[in-house]
């Protein structure tokens, strides 16, 4: 493996231990609700384990979030978001997932209104 390589499990292992922590999930938590032993959430978070890709969209939705929210951000190339959608965005990721659901649905039947 590759020193970036090496740096990039290690920012993503981070970025998961982020995003648990910030969800009040513990590591036996996720484990239980991505289907892994426990002691493998603590070897990912310390890079001891590499996660695939499959692993990381089981692990992003057990957390109710994206896979592109575990990427170290420095690997991401993005869209300039505009304020606006930075701020929509981060009120979107505050709600349970039952309020966002219910908050698309509004804005969906907005767009048909204005239609």
């Amino acid at each position: 493996m590759t020193e970036e390589e090496e740096r990039f499990h290690k920012k993503m292992a981070e970025r998961l231990f982020e995003v648990r922590d910030a969800e009040g999930m513990t590591q036996e938590e996720l484990a239980e609700k991505v289907g892994v032993q426990g002691n493998s959430i603590h070897r990912y978070e310390v890079a001891k384990r590499k996660m695939g890709f499959y692993t990381a969209v089981k692990m992003a939705d057990a957390l109710n979030t994206t896979v592109e929210r575990l990427i170290p951000k420095e690997y991401i190339h993005e869209i300039e978001k505009t304020e606006i959608e930075r701020e929509a965005e981060d009120v979107f990721h505050k709600l349970s997932p039952e309020e966002q659901k219910m908050l698309l649905r509004q804005m969906k039947g907005m767009l048909i209104l204005l239609a």
